[in-house]
C-alpha cells in the first residue's frame, strides 16, 4: 500500500479519529478530516486555539483510526496508523485545504493567512489497513483480503 492509496481509503472514509496524549497525560480522541496529499505527505488542519494544538506541541506523536460501514457490514475495513506531526507554514497546502473543504474556507473567511490556521502533516507513519476477516481469536476468514501494512 502506497501512500496515496492510504490518502484515496481516508478520503473515501471521510472521517478519522485521532488520539493524542492531553495536556493533563491521559489519552484524548477526537474526530477529525484527513485533507490533502502534497509532495507525498499526508495534510491535515487544525486551528491553534484549540486543547489539540497545544497537545500536538508538547507530544506530538498521535495515533489515527478511520472506518465506514459498508452496507454489508462483513465487507467494512478500517485502517489505523501511528505517525508524529509536523506542523510546518505551508500556503500552498493552506489553499488546497481551502479549496477542498467548505467548512475551513469558510472558518477562516477562505485566509490562507488566517493567524488561527495552521497546517500539519504526518511524519514516520506506520498503519495497516484491516477487515473483520481477520480478527485476533477468531477463525480467519480466507475469503477476506490480508490485512495490508505500511511504512512511510
Amino acid at each position: 500500500m502506497n501512500i496515496k492509496e492510504v490518502a484515496d481509503y481516508l478520503d473515501k472514509v471521510g472521517l478519522q479519529y485521532m488520539a493524542t496524549i492531553g495536556l493533563d497525560s491521559k489519552p484524548k480522541v477526537r474526530p477529525v478530516q484527513y485533507m490533502v496529499l502534497h509532495d507525498g505527505k499526508l495534510w491535515f488542519c487544525t486551528n491553534s486555539e484549540k486543547a489539540m494544538y497545544k497537545e500536538l506541541q508538547k507530544n506530538p506523536f498521535i495515533d489515527l483510526c478511520g472506518s465506514k460501514i459498508m452496507e454489508n457490514e462483513i465487507d467494512t475495513a478500517w485502517i489505523r496508523l501511528s505517525a508524529k506531526v509536523v506542523f510546518e507554514e505551508n500556503r500552498v497546502v493552506k489553499k488546497m485545504i481551502m479549496e477542498k473543504s467548505p467548512i475551513v474556507h469558510e472558518l477562516y473567511q477562505n485566509d490562507e493567512n488566517h493567524p488561527l490556521f495552521k497546517v500539519f502533516y504526518l511524519a514516520d507513519i506506520k498503519g495497516s489497513l484491516n477487515n473483520l476477516g481477520h480478527v485476533k481469536g477468531l477463525k480467519e476468514r480466507s475469503d477476506f483480503a490480508k490485512p495490508v501494512e505500511f511504512k512511510f
